[in-house]
This record gives structure tokens, sequence and C-alpha cells, in this order.
């Protein structure tokens, strides 16, 4: 993008010195000039000399600049100024969790004049797994090409791993030609984001015989590993850990004869929703009960943020009985082969922009 710069004329023959580029410009007033232009860099400047084809006369504009690099923790209040943009699910504390975990994992684009104007998100899991998200580029900026560069980015550092994503159906084929050519058909992602008052009442809050929920405790993280790495396959201690323990999470760990269960977690979104997730469980009425009860733990919130599986009948009914209308749609897609797990125990994702499950 171009924004008009002084030396409003030039000689055709200082335009002929310049190189020649392709850009799309605005004018003096913020709108896109129609026609047709020749545009060419001014060799040891920031500007672009541009011909307005069937004039004798060059305007001159600012190039925007830019750079790629990984997130910072100061880039958080810029970062979330991004995502209130659009409609991301994650938390502040969520961000610093993840990086934590995958600390080249998250990448931004920053003007030099140190605005942030787009994020892209590619989490290693370990060294077969990786998962693409937070993928968010201002409007103003995405003539730039800065969402090919954030995705090339971040293609390189997962390096061979099978990478997963999840997308709108529209977008499903822009996603198969850069290598997304495996399809999950038997399930879907359902995003349910709403801001408004939340009523808890329609759900159950009695649990099956045998089973006992209780608050998080340190002591309990072993056996909230061995469930999570029983369930997903491999070992997220870390960020289980640092999600158990973010300030303004609270963690349910569901026991039956002493053995976990299942788990559940809620924090306070960028929206000041309550964002739930993850919640897993072995009995899905279980599920109800958990997710109830968290929710009740965060009252002043100002609505709910959730993932589940399309084929999670108990969750999904359960957030239409709270009268939530679905959000979106999403299809996962993966680079190489399906990931395969009990998908009956997920009540909700862990991160919808940062974990497969």
């Amino acid at each position: 993008m171009f924004t008009a710069q002084g030396q409003k004329h030039m000689t055709l023959g200082d335009v002929s010195k310049c190189k020649a580029s392709r850009y799309e410009i605005r004018g003096e007033n913020g709108e896109w000039l129609k026609g047709a232009f020749c545009f060419l860099h001014i060799p040891g400047t920031n500007s672009c000399a541009v011909h307005i084809l069937g004039r004798q006369t060059v305007q001159t504009f600012i190039m925007v600049r830019y750079t790629i690099r990984p997130f910072r923790p100061e880039d958080s209040p810029d970062i979330i100024k991004v995502a209130l943009r659009s409609t991301y699910q994650y938390s502040k504390e969520s961000l610093e969790s993840w990086i934590k975990h995958d600390p080249e994992e998250i990448i931004v684009a920053v003007l030099d004049a140190g605005k942030i104007i787009g994020l892209c998100a590619t989490v290693i899991h370990n060294e077969e797994v990786a998962f693409a998200g937070a993928f968010c580029v201002l409007e103003e900026y995405r003539h730039l090409d800065v969402g090919d560069k954030l995705y090339n980015r971040n293609f390189k550092h997962v390096e061979d791993r099978n990478l997963g994503l999840n997308c709108t159906a529209d977008k499903v084929m822009i996603y198969k030609n850069r290598g997304f050519k495996v399809i999950e058909e038997s399930w879907s992602i359902l995003e349910y984001e709403y801001l408004g008052p939340l009523n808890t009442e329609v759900l159950s809050d009695i649990l099956p015989a045998g089973i006992e929920l209780k608050e998080f405790e340190d002591s309990y993280l072993e056996a909230i590993y061995a469930y999570d790495r029983m369930l997903v396959g491999y070992n997220r201690r870390e960020i289980v850990k640092d999600n158990c323990k973010e300030p303004s999470t609270k963690t349910l760990v569901a026991f039956k004869r002493g053995i976990c269960v299942g788990y559940g977690s809620v924090k306070i979104n960028i929206f000041d929703a309550a964002r739930v997730g993850p919640l897993y469980c072995n009995d899905q009425n279980v599920g109800e009960v958990m997710f109830k009860r968290l929710l009740e733990q965060m009252p002043n919130t100002k609505g709910l943020a959730m993932s589940t599986i399309s084929n999670n009948l108990i969750a999904n009914g359960c957030v239409k009985r709270m009268g939530i209308p679905l959000h979106d749609n999403l299809l996962r897609l993966y680079t190489k082969e399906k990931m395969y797990v009990n998908t009956s125990k997920i009540f909700a994702h862990f991160d919808v922009d940062f974990s497969p499950f």
C-alpha cells in the first residue's frame, strides 16, 4: 500500500532510471487509483514512482515496509487488537503459555513503525505432529502478500511433520492447493461464540454414581497427564500444566475410584467471555455437569466461547439448550494423514487455534 508523498512531478527520464516493480496504490484521499500504471522503485529510497499511462506526470508514493518475526510477550496488546477484529477464542494468558511450549510457533508481521498487522501460529506438538491456526491479517494490508509470507515462514517451521488446521468450507480449495490434501470427513468442529447472559439452569447438575468432581490441585497433575496422554496419544505435560495454572483459569477434575476420568477448564478470553476448553471426559453426562459448574465459576463473564466435535451430541445439545447459536462449522485438514482419537470423549477442544483436539 502507498500513500501520496511530495514530489508530484517527475520527468519520464527520471522514471526510466528506476527499477520496475508491481504494486497496488491508493490516492491522497485513500481511494484506490484506477487505470493502467507503470510502477517503478526509486533506487536508494523507500518511494515508488507511479506513471499513470497516458499522462505526462508521475506521482511518487511511500512504500509500506514490514518484517516477519517471532512473537514477543510485549506484542500481546497489539496482537489482541488484531484478533479483536475477528472472533478468536484465545486469551492473553493462553498466547503466553503456548509461546513457552514452542517459542517459534507464533509469528507476526510488523510495520517499520512498530504496528502489528498480522499473525499466524504453527505449534509443534511432537516429532510427528504440528497444528496451525490464529491466522489473521488486517484487511487494509491484505494486498501486500502478508498472508503468504506468514504462511511460508510457518510452513518451514514445522518441517516435515503432519500439519493440521481448521478452515471454513469456502477455503478448502485454497489450503488443498497449499498441500493440505487430507480432509476429515467423519466429523467437523462446531464453533460457538456468543456475547450475552448465560442460562446454566437448563444444564444437569447430577453426577453419575461413583464420580467426584474436584477443583484443581497440583497433586492432581500426574493423574491429568496420564488421562490426557491416553486420549490424544502423545505427551502434552507442559502445556497441560500451564493451562491449569494460568491465573484466570478454573479447572475441575473428575475421579472415579481415585482414577482420573476427565478434566475441564474455563478462562476469560479476549472478548471477556468464558472460554471453555479443554473439556474431556469418559462419560458425556459427566461432561455436562462439569460444563455447568465451570461456567458457574465465572459468573461475571460476558458470554461463551467453545468449540465442540460435531458428533458429540450431548455437548452440542447443552449449548443449544442454553440458546446459543452456532457461529461456524470448521473442517479439519492435514498435510499427510488423519489423526484418530475417541471423539466421544471430547466435550470441548483444548484450543481450536493451537491444538488438534
